[in-house]
């Protein structure tokens, strides 16, 4: 099956018509393009979520400010919340100063530590969880296995119909190139057979993953009169009978079009026929020591056979079943024409009155037991074996040879087509393939793209010969028995052994008809056999070359396209809130005059802002303090160099007495030249405490003891700030 691989792939947007239009909507990409569009989505999922994780930062942390106090780990947090970017770098971040503050949870009643300390990083947490598994799950936007393709149809065509002029051309290409493709799809569909049908959707491996469908599906009953007249049929009425039922081309075939789909049914009637009858015996004697007695000829005289101009249709010579230790078979066909459709009648037998059926395709098949030595007696109308067989030497019965040289099955198949777009979708009668094609084309009020299609199923079956006869191929006959020969002896088989044996000739023939339906797209496979491929002319033809579908496995990738935009529209939504969220908000706020204090906290809490404090700049050459503060002239600026160690608590007599700590603070700052000169070149020292006053004290003097110039309002501020040099009197 390796010469199946489909070069001619349309890349880009498509719409899978076998599927509903959202899941149906695919992107076609090469394998490494898919690859890479993963890794893509996948950076692009993570990034996403670090502006969702902003987004849901900034909503925890407003609804958390408040003006009354609280926990300096609470304030930390917040801070942790207004300037990290990612989950993770927060889940640190919290983590970290519950850890910090692991020592105060003795001191804290119930399980307020709990919730102050350890819930907080659980929510980052629970938030890296899902951003990770987003990412996983993002692949599944992009599938490589067993992927819905569209053919190109570049190599598009039909095959032309064998003429006489055509088989007799001296340069016999024609004859050549046909009987090469015929028997190229002969051997992929006995493989395909084999490994694809009758399997459980568990069992199929990626070689199946070619066609629309891995196998198309029918029905088998055993209640079926003969098919011919019944003084012919070696069963009364068990007889076989294959029905697809209504095939639909765009779900089973791959032609990808919910308005030009048509619907197409395949029956199949199959019947023993009497080994004995209608056959004429001949013996003959060979001259020489050669050991054969009694050599002779049967032949079976079911109709003249056109090829040979003989009455003959099928021979068995016993002379060359001795010679054979496996099954072999002939097969003979006749297709009833029709003046509405014309063409070259493909038939290679004239049926006698006992098999001629004008309401269907007739297929005679012989198999012939040949040396084959049965363990046991074989009760199989097909593979009848009876005659005891002795091991020349010994007394004893070793095997049972088969009861005839040959022994035929005859069938008729059936077809019938429907449109489903039309009015009471109606359908043809059961009839051959040909007078079924000639009816639909006339009475179905098929539009031009059905109209081609109808042609394209008749070419496959009529011109290629895709019939239950082409299953037993007589050039490489695929008989399931021989699966259980062992040096010349077969083992036991069934009594319905010729039932098991049309069913796999009949999924070589689906098979066969698969393979044909994406070559009409794909090619022949050989630049040699594009001179006999009929090219599209209309518009109709050229539009259905590109509406066959197929599958691959590992070779191209498909998108989904609405996945894919949901996932980017989403996200760069995502993104834009972010963006402008607080810069909204504050906007809004300002536009109606009025102040919250949650949004002064979500600006005070910036790094940027918190930075401004320890610069030496004065306050009012700063601009922006909801935002990047910048200042006024773009100059070089010193900062505030913290030295010293934290102040005893309750020391009396130093700025305001019994406050709760003090620092000692370098303060820099930018001097002109001639402060600079009167300083002799040294910064001024300043000393000063910072502490955090209750809000008794707070409402006793009216501002903080620290310093009459650091004045903190009513509401009570959380946080004390070190006081630049600049900002005193």
């Amino acid at each position: 099956m390796a010469d199946l691989l489909y070069e001619n792939v349309f890349l880009g947007p498509w719409v899978d018509e076998s599927q509903d239009p959202i899941h149906g909507a695919k992107i076609t990409l090469t394998s490494t393009n898919g690859a890479i569009l993963i890794a893509f989505l996948a950076l692009f999922i993570q990034y996403v979520g670090q502006h969702l994780w902003e987004i849901a930062s900034f909503i925890w942390h407003q609804s958390r400010s408040s003006p009354l106090p609280k926990f300096a780990l609470q304030y930390q947090q917040d801070m942790a919340l207004r300037n990290n970017g990612t989950p993770a770098q927060s889940l640190i971040y919290l983590t970290r100063i519950a850890w910090a503050w692991r020592h105060v949870r003795t001191h804290v009643r119930g399980s307020r530590y709990f919730r102050i300390a350890i819930l907080p990083p659980l929510v980052p947490l629970i938030f890296v969880i899902l951003l990770v598994a987003s990412g996983i799950l993002s692949s599944a936007l992009v599938d490589s296995s067993n992927i819905d393709i569209l053919l190109t149809g570049s190599k598009c065509g039909i095959w032309q119909t064998p003429t006489e002029e055509l088989m007799v051309d001296p340069s016999g290409s024609f004859p050549v190139e046909m009987g090469s493709y015929i028997r190229r799809i002969g051997e992929f569909s006995h493989t395909y057979t084999r490994t694809c049908y009758n399997k459980t959707r568990a069992e199929l491996g990626p070689s199946c993953q070619m066609f629309a469908k891995p196998n198309l599906d029918y029905s088998t009953t055993l209640d079926q009169k003969c098919p011919f007249n019944e003084t012919t049929c070696q069963l009364k009425d068990t007889n076989a009978k294959l029905d697809t039922g209504l095939i639909d081309t765009n779900a089973l075939l791959g032609v990808n079009s919910k308005k030009a789909n048509i619907q197409f049914r395949k029956l199949t009637t199959c019947a023993p026929i009497k080994p004995d009858i209608f056959t004429e015996t001949s013996n003959y004697t060979l001259t020489g020591p050669t050991g054969i007695k009694h050599p002779y000829i049967v032949h079976w005289l079911f109709g003249q056979y056109l090829l040979l101009d003989s009455n003959a249709t099928s021979y068995a010579n016993s002379l060359q079943s001795d010679a054979y230790n496996y099954y072999t078979t002939d097969a003979v066909y006749r297709y009833p024409m029709d003046e509405r459709l014309p063409t070259v009648d493909q038939s290679i037998f004239v049926p006698r009155d006992e098999f001629n059926r004008t309401d269907g395709d007739t297929q005679l098949l012989w198999l012939n037991g040949n040396r084959i030595i049965f363990s046991e007696p074989c009760d199989d109308p097909w593979f009848s074996a009876h005659e005891p067989y002795t091991i020349p030497g010994s007394n004893d019965t070793s095997g049972f040879l088969p009861d005839h040289l040959g022994v035929p099955m005859g069938c008729i198949e059936q077809y019938q087509f429907c449109n489903p777009h039309a009015a009471g979708a109606p359908c043809t009668p059961l009839a051959g393939i040909v007078p079924a094609t000639a009816e639909a084309l006339a009475s179905l009020k098929l539009n031009p793209i059905q109209t081609q299609l109808a042609n394209l199923i008749f070419n496959i079956i009529y011109v290629l010969n895709v019939n239950v006869a082409a299953g037993f191929d007589p050039n490489g006959p695929d008989i399931l028995a021989m699966d259980t020969v062992v040096s010349a002896f077969q083992l036991p088989l069934p009594k319905n052994q010729w039932v098991i044996e049309l069913q796999h000739a009949t999924d070589t023939v689906f098979a066969r008809l698969q393979r044909a339906m994406v070559d009409f797209a794909s090619g022949p496979g050989s630049d040699a056999a594009q001179e006999f491929i009929i090219k599209p002319n209309s518009t109709a033809e050229k539009s259905l070359c590109n509406m066959i579908r197929a599958k691959t496995d590992g070779r191209y990738s498909n998108v989904s396209t609405y996945g894919l935009c949901i996932t980017l529209i989403l996200g760069s939504l995502i993104m834009l809130i972010n963006t402008f969220l607080a810069s909204t908000l504050t906007y809004i706020r300002n536009r109606r005059g009025s102040s919250s204090h949650k949004m002064d906290r979500w600006a005070a809490d910036s790094i940027f802002q918190i930075q401004r404090w320890i610069f030496t700049v004065p306050p009012h050459h700063w601009h922006n303090p909801e935002g990047i503060p910048v200042t006024e002239n773009v100059d070089t600026v010193r900062r505030v160099d913290l030295i010293g160690s934290p102040g005893v608590v309750g020391r009396e007599g130093r700025y305001g007495g019994g406050g709760h700590g003090e620092v000692e603070a370098h303060v820099g700052r930018v001097n002109t030249a001639s402060t600079y000169e009167e300083k002799e070149g040294k910064d001024p020292i300043v000393r000063v405490v910072n502490r955090m006053d209750s809000l008794n004290t707070i409402d006793e003097h009216g501002r903080s003891p620290v310093s009459p110039m650091s004045p903190v309002s009513s509401r009570g501020s959380e946080r004390g700030f070190v006081i630049p040099a600049s900002r005193l009197p």
